[in-house]
């Protein structure tokens, strides 16, 4: 099978509910994903293992303080709940990849089951040589192809096959080849990025109370923040605050409570602020949610 017939998915502006809800219906999904306007994503996680094939096109991913540089027939790893950020700085290509994306219970099952025994890293690039040596390309379209197996119980069996061989190929190129560095990296950022993790929720969390934290001006550390991620340290702020506010709807609190407990301390502020960056209140946004999240289920059948 060709990667072309894969499923083909043009990029959308990337929420955190699409990001939490994208293997609602299945273990498994494999897509082919072609940027052609959106050129970067919101910083965002997964709950599942996301494995990217770079097809055509060159990549920035930034995460943890550092950005690597993705390039044709590397594969990316990331590991779930980890929060990175998507960057197409070359406007003239288009950027396309193959992406699988797996139940991280599911993973873990098989890395166990495999002997795989040190952790997967937040972010792993695998180069090209390696990617083609072992087939990888491949071997991610004979998983999209075992979706259309309609027996589930032989469905699986296949996931757990070749879920199996990809990830003992990854842990035998992981011991035989050098891992890609990043193209930069800074430890005051990974720092910061680390404490903004933990801390986002707290509503007195500023960039004037980061900075002193880190004991530099609060210019040099905005300006060295952009520098790695092309936002500012509130944008940032304020997109993991939407993320867990969305998220906490989708574990069913409600609006006010989701709001709070998500690091907003004006509650109409952050309505008038949620209507200009996603065109709906929070409360038809959470509406939204509960019908899509109902047609899952019935789609699905639970």
């Amino acid at each position: 099978m060709a990667y072309h017939r894969v499923q083909s998915v043009i990029d959308q502006h990337l929420t955190q509910d699409m990001a939490n809800y994208q293997l609602s219906r299945s273990l498994v999904s494999v897509g082919h994903y072609v940027n052609v306007e959106t050129r970067s994503s919101i910083p965002h996680s997964h709950p599942y293992y996301e494995f990217i094939l770079v097809r055509t096109g060159v990549c920035e991913y930034f995460a943890n303080g550092s950005r690597f540089l993705l390039h044709p027939d590397e594969l990316l790893v990331i590991a779930p709940r980890t929060v990175h950020t998507m960057i197409c700085r070359d406007d003239s290509s288009r950027y396309e990849r193959l992406i699988l994306q797996v139940d991280a219970d599911f993973m873990n099952q098989i890395l166990a089951d495999s002997g795989q025994k040190r952790p997967v890293p937040a972010l792993y690039i695998t180069q090209a040589e390696s990617v083609c040596r072992w087939g990888l390309r491949e071997l991610f379209e004979r998983i999209n192809a075992s979706s259309s197996v309609t027996d589930s119980a032989l469905r699986e069996r296949f996931y757990q096959c070749q879920l199996g061989e990809l990830a003992l190929t990854l842990e035998q190129v992981a011991r035989t080849s050098s891992s890609v560095k990043p193209n930069t990296s800074s430890e005051l950022i990974s720092n910061v990025t680390a404490f903004i993790l933990e801390h986002f929720r707290e509503p007195e969390l500023t960039v004037t109370s980061i900075a002193r934290q880190f004991f530099v001006s609060r210019e040099h550390l905005s300006r060295i923040f952009r520098s790695y991620t092309l936002e500012s340290i509130s944008h940032y702020i304020t997109d993991l605050r939407m993320q867990e506010f969305r998220y906490g709807l989708i574990k069913g609190k409600s609006v006010l409570s989701s709001c709070m407990e998500s690091g907003f301390s004006d509650y109409s502020s952050f309505v008038k602020s949620f209507r200009k960056l996603y065109g709906v209140t929070p409360m038809e946004y959470r509406d939204q949610l509960r019908r899509a999240i109902n047609w899952n289920l019935e789609d699905t059948g639970n």
